[in-house]
C-alpha cells in the first residue's frame, strides 16, 4: 500500500519527464481512492498553494491604473508598480493585451503584463521591494497563404477565408498603382498572398509583412514580390524586378518660380481672406505644358469651379494629382482615358480664381491632400529574382494551386533564441508590507 501511495504522489505531484507512450497504454489509468485514505503519512508533504490568480484582458479605453484599482491595489502601490515597469520601457496597452495578478492571503504576490508588441512585464512584490523584469517574448513566424476568388469585394473574400483587413489593406496597397481595387475587380477575379502570421507560446500575436502575391483579373496577371529595404520597410517588384510603386515627376511642368506654396493658412490673392491653400502654384508662361506626374487614370476633365479648367488622375487606389487653372485641355484627355508619366495633358493658364498664369498642382494620399514636395516617394530601385522569390512561386503555382482557403506554408524557428532579462529594484517602504493590498479574489 505504501509503493501504491508513493507512486500516486510522484505521479499526480511530482515533476517527471514526459515519455512516449501508445494510445493504449496512456487510456489506463489506476483508480485510486483518496490520497489520504491511501496513505495518511504523505499528507502533509504535498506542497499548500493557496495563491490565487485573476487575468484582466484589455478592452478599449482600459488603463494600467484602472485595471490594477479594480483588485484592491492602492494609487500609491499602482503608481510605483508603474514607475518599474516604466523604467524598464513600458509599451502602451493595446486592446488584447493581457495582465495577470497573482495573491495570496498576505495581499498581491506578483503583476503580469504580456504585451502583443512582444514582450512581458513581471513585477514581484516583497515585504519592503518590487522586483520588476522585463523578458522579450520568443515569436514564431508561419508563412500562410491564402487562395481566393471574387465574388462581391476583396475585404468580403478575404474574411470568408479568416484573414483580417490588416492584409487586405497592404494586399490593395501593393498593386494600387495597377490596380482600383475599389473600382475594377470583377467577379471572378482571383487572388494568391503568402503572408507571415506571428505567435507567441501559441498565442496569436498578430500579422507580418506580405512576403509576395498575385492577382488574377481576366487575362492579365499582376505578380508581386516583397524585398525589404536596410530601414526595414518592404517594397515590392514584379517579375521582372521592376518596382511596383511609381514615381513621380519632381514636378509636372517647366516653371520659373514657386508662387504659392502648400499651407493651411494664405491670404487669398484675389478674395483678401484667409484659407488653406493645400498644393504648389508653379508660376509659367500661359501655354507652358502640364504634364501628368505618373501613369493613371483620368477622372475628371473639364470646368470645375474656382479652379477654372482642371484636370483629375487617379493612380491606381494611392495617389490624386490635380492639375488647375489651365488654359486647354487636351484633345485626347478624356475621362476614363489612361495616361502615361510625362503626357501632355493641357496647358498652363488663368482661368477660374486667378490673377495670372500659373498651375496649382494638388496631391491626394488614401482621400487626403498631402504637401506634393514632402511626399516620401518610393525608389526605383531594381531587384534580381532570388531563391525566397522562387519558393514564393513553386508554393502559389503548384503546392495549393488549385486549393482555395487558408494554408500553413511552414513554420519558421523562434525569431530571437537569446532572451533579454533587465531587472530594476524599487524600495517602497523598508518599514512595511503590503499585507494591506489585498486582491479581491
Amino acid at each position: 500500500m505504501l509503493l501504491v501511495g508513493v507512486y500516486a504522489y510522484s505521479h499526480f505531484f511530482g515533476k517527471h519527464e514526459p515519455e512516449d507512450s501508445t494510445v493504449q497504454s496512456a487510456a489506463i489509468v489506476p483508480v485510486f481512492g483518496p490520497l489520504k485514505e491511501v496513505l495518511p503519512s504523505l499528507q502533509d508533504t504535498i506542497p499548500k498553494n493557496n495563491t490565487r490568480f485573476k487575468t484582466h484582458i484589455v478592452k478599449p479605453g482600459d488603463t494600467f491604473f484602472g485595471i490594477l484599482l479594480q483588485y484592491n491595489i492602492s494609487g500609491d502601490l499602482c503608481n510605483k508598480i508603474y514607475q518599474s515597469f516604466s523604467s524598464l520601457g513600458f509599451p502602451k496597452l493595446h486592446p488584447g493585451d493581457s495582465l495577470v495578478v497573482s495573491s495570496c492571503d498576505k495581499g498581491v504576490k506578483d503583476i503580469l503584463f504580456l504585451s502583443k508588441k512582444g514582450h512581458w512585464f513581471k513585477a514581484c512584490l516583497d515585504d519592503s521591494t518590487i522586483t520588476s523584469e522585463k523578458k522579450a517574448v520568443e515569436m514564431t513566424t508561419y508563412i500562410a497563404l491564402v487562395n481566393g476568388t471574387l465574388k462581391t469585394s476583396l475585404s468580403e473574400a478575404m474574411y470568408r477565408y479568416g484573414v483580417s483587413d490588416i492584409i487586405t489593406g497592404k494586399f490593395a496597397d501593393i498593386f494600387a498603382w495597377d490596380i482600383n481595387f475599389f473600382l475594377e475587380p470583377r467577379k471572378g477575379d482571383r487572388f494568391q498572398i503568402v503572408f507571415e502570421q506571428k505567435y507567441s507560446e501559441g498565442r496569436f500575436h498578430g500579422y507580418g509583412e506580405i512576403l509576395a502575391a498575385r492577382y488574377y483579373s481576366g487575362t492579365k496577371v499582376f505578380t508581386a514580390y516583397g524585398r525589404k529595404t536596410d530601414s526595414g520597410v518592404m517594397q515590392y517588384f514584379d517579375e521582372n524586378g521592376k518596382s511596383l510603386q511609381k514615381q513621380f515627376l519632381k514636378a509636372p511642368l517647366r516653371f520659373s518660380r514657386i508662387s504659392s506654396g502648400f499651407t493651411h493658412k494664405r491670404k487669398h490673392p484675389v478674395l483678401g481672406i484667409v484659407r488653406p491653400h493645400l498644393g504648389i502654384d508653379y508660376a509659367a508662361p500661359s501655354g507652358t505644358p502640364v504634364l501628368a506626374a505618373a501613369d493613371g487614370k483620368i477622372t475628371f476633365a473639364g470646368r470645375k469651379g474656382d479652379y477654372g479648367n482642371m484636370v483629375i488622375v487617379s493612380h491606381g487606389g494611392v495617389y490624386e494629382t490635380y492639375y488647375g487653372h489651365l488654359r486647354s485641355i487636351g484633345a485626347k484627355v478624356k475621362i476614363g482615358t489612361h495616361v502615361t508619366q510625362g503626357t501632355i495633358i493641357g496647358t498652363v493658364g488663368a482661368t477660374g480664381l486667378a490673377t495670372g498664369p500659373h498651375l496649382d498642382y494638388r496631391m491626394k494620399h488614401h482621400g487626403a491632400f498631402v504637401n506634393p514636395s514632402s511626399v516620401q516617394l518610393p525608389s526605383q530601385a531594381k531587384a534580381e529574382f532570388s531563391p525566397e522569390d522562387a519558393f514564393y512561386s513553386t508554393v502559389m503555382d503548384e503546392r495549393f494551386r488549385n486549393s482555395e482557403g487558408l494554408h500553413i506554408v511552414e513554420i519558421n524557428d523562434t525569431e530571437s533564441t537569446k532572451v533579454q532579462v533587465l531587472t530594476d529594484k524599487v524600495i517602497l517602504n523598508p518599514n512595511g508590507a503590503f499585507g494591506d493590498n489585498e486582491s479581491d479574489s
